[in-house]
């Protein structure tokens, strides 16, 4: 466990460096609301969202990339648009047989590619990125830093696995839960995809931006840096009932492991599993800076 929160935590600070370099472009975009100031799960100008990944190794971006792009639109509280492609590919046939299984991440989220770029250069590894367009549906985007001592964590949705049609099922569902809850006006000050860094390096990193820690009371994984595709929330404490209510109704899984603390330290099974001098500087060594909005 030590060695997987060790890795989990790691995953936070990998690209501090790059997002230093680029600090100052945020001033220079009108009504940038999020940007790289925030790194949050998305760049939110006025109220489009987008946001891109990759690139993938072409098995990951088959089965998943379109996805997974879109899960970080939907996750700040917005309805993917549309989205755009690039894939690097040995042969035309091989771009052929990728761009059916993107098609159907495509028509099963309902949201369609409608460009990019693909490309055949010798000597490079076969890959693809994605970029996607949304608008905000929420009354205000809903950051990943805005977790208060007294909130619950609760992960919303299941692990991201399997062939196209049993993901795309997965995160339609999700997406359904977490659409109802801006809908009827569940108070949600933080929300984050569990990507890299899995459940735990992304409660982390959101615990860091909000200068907050955590008692940890249940495991809802036990792979704890693993990839896992679900959404991370932070709501006040009298919200959580309502969203289980809610995820129900959508057969969604739904589970309450946490409680912000604003001592800031991660404590798990009576244990301090990240220190208040640890939290402390990833706090210094992490860029941000909190959103105007």
């Amino acid at each position: 466990m030590k060695r997987d929160i060790e890795r989990a935590i790691a995953h936070i600070g990998e690209t501090n460096s790059i997002r230093k370099t680029f600090w100052n472009m945020d001033e220079k975009v009108k009504d940038l609301l999020y940007g790289i100031k925030q790194g949050d799960d998305a760049v939110v100008v006025g109220d489009m969202v987008v946001n891109m990944e990759g690139p993938y190794p072409l098995k990951t971006a088959r089965k998943t990339g379109l996805i997974h792009t879109c899960s970080d639109i939907v996750v700040m509280g917005a309805k993917p648009l549309f989205a755009l492609n690039a894939i690097q590919v040995d042969s035309l046939e091989e771009a052929e047989e990728i761009a059916k299984d993107l098609k159907k991440q495509s028509d099963g989220l309902g949201v369609p590619i409608i460009g990019g770029n693909t490309q055949m250069e010798s000597g490079l590894k076969p890959c693809a990125s994605f970029a996607v367009v949304g608008r905000m549906v929420a009354e205000k985007p809903i950051p990943d830093s805005g977790a208060s001592a007294g909130d619950r964590i609760l992960m919303l949705g299941q692990v991201v696995e399997g062939e196209i049609g049993q993901r795309l099922q997965r995160v339609k569902v999700r997406y359904a839960s977490f659409f109802d809850l801006i809908e009827e006006g569940i108070e949600i000050n933080a929300a984050k995809d569990a990507s890299r860094g899995g459940w735990f390096g992304n409660l982390t990193e959101m615990l860091v931006k909000a200068k907050k820690g955590a008692k940890i009371t249940g495991i809802p994984y036990p792979r704890i840096s693993r990839y896992m595709g679900v959404f991370l929330l932070s709501v006040p404490k009298k919200e959580a009932p309502k969203i289980i209510r809610i995820a129900s109704q959508h057969n969604c899984p739904v589970v309450e492991f946490a409680a912000v603390t604003k001592k800031m330290e991660i404590e798990m099974g009576g244990e301090t599993v990240v220190s208040r001098d640890k939290m402390l500087e990833l706090v210094k060594n992490t860029p941000y800076r909190k959103a105007r909005c």
